[in-house]
């Protein structure tokens, strides 16, 4: 009897680590790519960060955005605007954040905030306008 109920119990635990295992190489892969680079993201005009920080790349004038524990929730962006932004409570990460208030196709805006390094990525979304 108690053989039966070990059993019972045991498949679903290495059911269980066997996807624990699954997710944390699938984000150590995804992580690993080029171009991936740590952000923050919230709508404009919210006054806490996430907990959680999502994972960006930037193709062209669009922004692909990576949320969630398996990195599956996936938001893709076309970037109209990107212009600073003055973060006076950053977020935990990335560390040492800047801020850019993005303004997207929809008209809705977005404030990101990334580190320092990554935060060309952004602002190479939208070529300068020329005059005229």
């Amino acid at each position: 009897m108690i053989w039966a109920l070990l059993v019972l119990l045991g498949v679903p635990i290495w059911l269980i680590v066997g996807v624990l295992i699954s997710v944390w190489y699938s984000r150590r892969h995804f992580r690993a790519q080029d171009g991936v680079f740590v952000l923050s993201i919230r709508a404009h005009g919210e006054q806490r960060w996430p907990r959680t920080p999502a994972y960006g790349r930037c193709l062209g004038g669009i922004i692909v955005v990576n949320r969630g524990v398996a990195l599956l929730r996936t938001s893709i962006n076309e970037v109209v605007r990107v212009d600073e932004l003055e973060i006076d409570q950053p977020p935990r990460k990335p560390s040492n954040a800047v801020g850019r208030l993005v303004t997207l196709a929809d008209g809705s805006l977005i404030d990101v905030a990334v580190a320092e390094a990554d935060s060309t990525r952004l602002d190479a979304l939208v070529p300068p306008r020329r005059p005229g």
